[in-house]
């Protein structure tokens, strides 16, 4: 059973995920704008598989984050209704959401990266 502290602390949490998963969506149609400025007049120049492998990435990880949030809704409402029928393993699950929102972050960094690294490419400067 978890206090009422480890409930109200949990939710605080999963607010700021929240707060993440919208940042993050804001981030990935910024760098979609990046990309689509980017290849605009230099079509001959242009790795087009590329281009189509990180506009792929950009759909996947905001469908990751819809996901996620859907998730971390079903998630709340668990944490919420805790406080009336107690779950022995909450915190667990409050983890492997930590988890998944940690693993999503890893992979967006990567993503980030790589494409930071093509769009220097000198095709572009």
């Amino acid at each position: 059973m978890h206090t009422r502290h480890q409930l109200i602390e949990m939710l605080a949490e999963h607010k700021e995920w929240q707060g993440k998963i919208n940042f993050y969506k804001m981030e990935i149609k910024t760098l979609t704008n990046e990309l689509d400025e980017h290849i605009k007049g230099k079509n001959a120049e242009i790795d087009f598989a590329q281009v189509e492998h990180f506009q792929n990435q950009f759909i996947i990880q905001a469908e990751t984050l819809d996901l996620m949030r859907h998730d971390f809704k079903q998630h709340e409402n668990r944490i919420e209704s805790s406080s009336k029928t107690p779950l022995e393993n909450l915190a667990e699950l409050h983890l492997e959401e930590k988890d998944k929102l940690m693993q999503f972050e890893k992979g967006l960094r990567e993503l980030r990266e790589s494409f930071h690294a093509f769009t220097q490419k000198e095709i572009f400067n």
